[in-house]
Parts: structure tokens; C-alpha cells; sequence
């Protein structure tokens, strides 16, 4: 069962997190693929922006394992009730 954002505890919201900027990432990966044959510089920004929310996620990932140890439950945006949803 969903549970609403402030009812979500330190780990769990960092989990939300971590699956956000992976989730980010890989939608800037696919933008990067669409466009490179075409618009080569515009795939390099693309490709620049899912690095750096590689580097996000690799933070929250060290933080969490600082915190909580290895076992990062899967929590995406789906199973926060109320939370912003995106379009496909």
C-alpha cells in the first residue's frame, strides 16, 4: 500500500531518491540516443545531464550505505501516494 510522502521515514525517502535520479538519468540517456545522430551537440548536453545525475544517485547511494548499510528497498515514485507522476 502507498504511503504519503511525510510518512515516509529517512530511508525510505532517500530509496525515493536514489530511484529518482536513476530514473532521470536513464530519461536522459534515451533523449541522448534519440537525438545524437541529428543534433550531436544537443546529445552531448544530454549525455552531460545524465552523468551528473549519476553522480547525484552515486551520493545518495554512498550516504544511504553510511546510514542504513547495502539492502536499498525499491521505492519509486508510483508508491508514494500523492507523489508527482510522469508521463511516458
Amino acid at each position: 500500500m502507498a504511503k504519503k510522502f511525510k510518512e515516509l521515514s529517512e530511508r525510505e525517502i532517500l530509496a525515493v531518491a536514489i530511484s529518482l535520479e536513476e530514473e532521470d538519468g536513464r530519461i536522459y540517456g534515451d533523449f541522448a540516443d534519440g537525438l545524437r545522430s541529428d543534433y550531436p551537440d544537443t546529445a552531448k548536453l544530454f549525455d552531460e545531464m545524465r552523468e551528473e545525475e549519476a553522480q547525484h544517485r552515486n551520493s545518495l547511494i554512498e550516504t544511504y550505505r553510511q546510514r542504513f548499510g547495502e539492502h536499498i528497498p525499491l521505492i519509486r515514485r508510483q508508491d508514494v501516494k500523492g507523489f508527482v507522476q510522469r508521463r511516458p
